[in-house]
């Protein structure tokens, strides 16, 4: 049977808007960082301490350079941001590369993982969030934005490779 993988970076390039807008000290709309929050992405890596509201209340902090204080994961995710926006230069680049991954390179062994899984359809995830480098919600695998950085011209995060933490996220 043929799968179907697809790759959803929505996540990842409401937040490179954000991050751009931010960084030229553009005023966001309260409407546009709660539609942030409130997308299927950001959804997906939501639990007990780290909610819409967790989400809404960084990125406001953020756009307006207001203090924050929250929970660990708040925190975490709020100096991810800040980190982001302190290294704004290789954003870019970080970005371009997420967008040049190409899924029809995945080895076959990760099809064949697919098959012995039995998911027909895999949707992977690119999303900035305080939690793992990898996380799977059913057939949703959640790969975290802030743990990837470019090594030798590639992404990779704790020496792994894309494709090496979707195989590890698949048998989570």
């Amino acid at each position: 049977m043929s799968k179907k993988v697809s790759f959803n970076l929505n996540a990842m390039e409401i937040m490179h808007y954000y991050w751009i807008s931010v960084a030229s000290r553009e005023k966001l709309n309260e409407k546009f960082i709660d539609d942030i929050a409130s997308s299927e992405p950001f959804q997906l890596t939501f639990n007990e301490d780290f909610t819409k509201e967790s989400v809404r209340r960084c990125l406001s902090a953020i756009s307006n350079r207001e203090p924050f204080s929250g929970n660990p994961a708040e925190s975490r995710f709020y100096s991810r941001n800040l980190m982001i926006l302190e290294y704004f230069d290789t954003l870019e680049d970080k970005i371009n590369h997420f967008k040049s991954f190409r899924l029809n390179e995945l080895s076959k062994s990760t099809n064949e993982l697919l098959d012995k899984l039995n998911i027909d359809h895999l949707e992977i995830f690119v999303v900035p969030n305080p939690f793992d480098t990898v996380h799977k919600a059913g057939n949703k695998l959640m790969i975290n934005f802030f743990k990837f950085h470019i090594a030798d011209s590639a992404l990779s995060a704790e020496g792994k490779s894309i494709e090496q933490w979707i195989i590890e996220g698949l048998n989570l």
